[in-house]
């Protein structure tokens, strides 16, 4: 026989009487006659060809039909449930997806304890995570060029069309492999530090003059992968710039060095950076944007609506 004719108010008695112990029981539970729970049973057993109660006892008992079935009728009635209240939520506008995006030195494990209890309290919400090179415009990524629905960036980067709250800080600092030239010299000031290759973080064509800060040599790698920039400096390459919570333990084994340079032509600026989530000023979160906003920003009372 097909199981064309299968109802989730079947798998609901059957749940309801395993739950309650009899028949009689399920019905009180479920304010029917104990001859509907009986009816149901009977026309649940006839479409999957098997009992699922023996009923040679004085209280029905699962078969091992049933034993095997029953879990599965559970998890049809959890995940009936969670698609109504996802529908409800939809429709209070509770987004289906989010795109964050991270400039690539953001530090991913900064952000983890916010994911994960964004994973918790929004399940049905798809979250989709961009990297962008460091050198990126915001303000062109706000846009059409790479939508997104938080950006979690260097604050100075952000526009004033962008809406921010800040999330945190990281120090940026100078290394290279113990074997590099520089590794050896005393303070590094600007010319020599000119000298000497720098593995630049960037995207995939040169970085416009404005967004040349940070580049002190006048020999250049560009690399538009944070892992790539790393490993060339650990093979001795060049010397470049990286959060210290990334090189922390290359530092301690020595893998890698910490250059003691001076400030060149960023004055600083890209020594101690603060990071900001932010979203257009014109393309306002909804309820599940709002509430990983504010976890983000260090929140954590911040709980997702009752539905």
């Amino acid at each position: 026989m097909m199981m064309d004719a299968l109802t989730l108010d079947q798998f609901h008695v059957f749940v309801a009487v395993v739950e309650a112990g009899s028949f009689s029981e399920a019905g009180r539970r479920l304010n029917r006659a104990q001859s509907a729970i009986t009816y149901a049973i009977q026309k649940l057993e006839e479409q999957v060809e098997t009992e699922l109660f023996d009923r040679t006892v004085y209280r029905p008992a699962l078969s091992p039909s049933g034993l095997a079935l029953l879990p599965q009728a559970r998890r049809i009635l959890d995940d009936v449930g969670r698609f109504r209240i996802q529908a409800r939520e939809i429709k209070r506008g509770l987004e289906t997806g989010l795109h964050l995006s991270l400039g690539a030195l953001v530090p991913v494990g900064l952000l983890a304890p916010a994911l994960a209890a964004f994973a918790d309290a929004y399940p049905s919400v798809r979250l989709r995570i961009g990297i962008q090179p460091f050198s990126l415009d915001v303000r062109d990524s706000a846009g059409s060029r790479e939508p997104a629905d938080i950006h979690v960036v260097f604050g100075m980067l952000l526009p004033d069309t962008m809406v921010k709250r800040v999330i945190g800080a990281i120090t940026l600092i100078d290394v290279a492999a113990p074997s590099h030239p520089l590794a050896l010299a005393g303070p590094l000031g600007a010319e020599t530090l000119r000298d000497h290759l720098q593995i630049v973080l960037t995207e995939g064509t040169k970085a416009p003059a404005d967004q040349e800060i940070g580049v002190a040599a006048a020999n250049t790698w560009r690399v538009t992968d944070l892992a790539a920039k790393h490993a060339l400096l650990l093979a001795g390459i060049g010397w470049g710039r990286l959060p210290d919570a990334l090189v922390a333990d290359d530092l301690a084994a020595g893998r890698l060095v910490h250059l003691p340079t001076e400030d060149w032509n960023d004055n600083g600026a890209l020594r101690h950076i603060t990071l900001v989530a932010a979203y257009r000023r014109d393309e306002p979160l909804g309820p599940a944007g709002r509430w990983l906003l504010a976890r983000l920003g260090g929140d954590a009372d911040t709980q997702p609506p009752v539905s």
